[in-house]
């Protein structure tokens, strides 16, 4: 496969978080309440421009193909006062509402999320990506600590009328 982000789709970018929202919900994974992903939610001036679309693209049909594919979506901002206040803007990236759809789960899209993360993060002198995930998800902590990232501490965060106790990782590269 090859890849291709586009941070100039909002609308597909919501569409797919709020199917991976409702997986989740209908799996009995509730991570978010899939009501809540919603624009004026999730695009701020902190987000917009980068809500991320990733498209899957047959490697026999070349990056041009129209036969590309959502695969899934992510934002990758550069501050956020409600999850890292203390962080200056501009010093490191932050990845947020990571999510592949079904049909491309199990495929290790992250690897490629990550490297484009760290890509867009180096032209702009950042050596540093964080995130935060749920902390009640053992699995999914493990995840990201396999991918390089190291745990930092726990936050109870209060987002769109739901309480998250979120376990915070980053990345220095």
């Amino acid at each position: 496969m090859i890849y291709t982000f586009h941070n100039d789709q909002p609308d597909v970018f919501l569409q797919l978080v709020r199917e991976v929202g409702q997986w989740l919900v209908d799996s009995g994974q509730l991570m978010w309440e899939p009501d809540t992903l919603t624009a004026e939610n999730l695009i701020s001036d902190y987000t917009r421009d980068n809500c991320y679309v990733m498209y899957a693209h047959d490697n026999n049909a070349g990056a041009a193909s129209q036969s590309a594919e959502p695969a899934g979506t992510f934002i990758l901002q550069w501050e956020d006062p409600l999850f890292y206040p203390d962080v200056p803007a501009n010093t490191v990236g932050i990845i947020h509402k990571l999510a592949i759809r079904r049909s491309f789960a199990g495929q290790n899209l992250f690897k490629p999320i990550l490297d484009f993360c760290k890509e867009v993060c180096l032209k702009r002198g950042i050596h540093e990506i964080q995130l935060e995930t749920d902390a009640t998800r053992p699995a999914l902590m493990r995840f990201y600590e396999r991918n390089g990232f190291t745990p930092l501490y726990q936050k109870q965060i209060h987002e769109f009328g739901q309480d998250f106790l979120c376990q915070y990782y980053r990345i220095i590269f």
